[in-house]
């Protein structure tokens, strides 16, 4: 696994954090997962630039900074993390580091959410956004930038789902309508093998069931579970999608 080096951070500092990595295969895989799940890597990313924001303060003698710093040692709930780091240094700093929970509570003890952080994490926010939730939150604007950088519309994300499915799912009919027309595939939305139908049997759309349906979606076709989206439909009791889909000729 090669192991992108964080920007701001000295040389002996990176050479300490480099070698615990390398030498703990499990810390290396769980990193490595981060980049299949957006939102832990958003968080990962997060607590790294609140982490090197006090470490900056730190480095360049804060005193403020320091005195909370010495204060939190003290402090009922983190004098264990602290003794625990004095005592086994860069692999208890690891530990740390990547629970995003404690880092937040550390940053809320020092004061909250420093005002200047602000921007890079929006930035984080930004860059890390997926295809998958721009869909899911409707945001047509981003999906169109993602859909002019040609990525892979039908790509799973760490659910197995589409951004289409999502999309389907959140109800988001605008996102729907401009993912089909730039051929995003509706007979195949997870891994589980549903079509976009299926899930918007599942979820009651009506409005994209019927719209689905006029764009020759399969009104038959079986999931890996051997469900149809009548199945589906009758399953999570959507009366008005069964009666739809009976009317395009699905059977029980």
């Amino acid at each position: 696994m090669q192991i992108a080096r964080l920007p701001d951070i000295d040389d002996n500092t990176w050479a300490e954090v480099k070698a615990y990595v390398e030498g703990n295969p499990e810390t290396a895989k769980a990193l490595q997962n981060f980049s299949k799940n957006p939102e832990a890597m958003r968080g990962w990313l997060q607590t790294q630039a609140i982490a090197e924001h006090y470490n900056t303060k730190l480095s360049n003698g804060d005193a403020p900074v320091a005195d909370r710093v010495k204060a939190l040692e003290t402090d009922p709930e983190l004098a264990s993390v602290f003794e625990d780091i004095k005592k086994n240094g860069m692999e208890a700093a690891m530990k740390y580091y990547q629970d995003e929970e404690m880092m937040l509570k550390i940053s809320q003890k020092m004061g909250g959410l420093p005002s200047e952080l602000q921007p890079v994490l929006k930035k984080i926010d930004e860059a890390s956004l997926t295809l998958q939730e721009a869909a899911k939150n409707g945001d047509l604007k981003a999906v169109q930038e993602f859909l002019n950088k040609k990525k892979p519309l039908d790509s799973q994300d760490h659910k197995g789902i589409t951004a289409l499915g999502y999309a389907i799912g959140a109800n988001r009919i605008a996102v729907v309508k401009l993912l089909l027309d730039s051929r995003a595939n509706p007979y195949a939305v997870d891994s589980s093998g549903n079509s976009g139908l299926h899930y918007a049997a599942g979820y009651g759309r009506k409005e994209l069931l019927e719209y689905l349906l006029k764009v020759g979606a399969n009104v038959s076709q079986p999931n890996s579970q051997g469900q149809t989206p009548l199945a589906v439909a009758t399953q999570n009791r959507q009366e008005s999608c069964i009666q739809i889909l009976k009317a395009h000729g699905a059977q029980s």
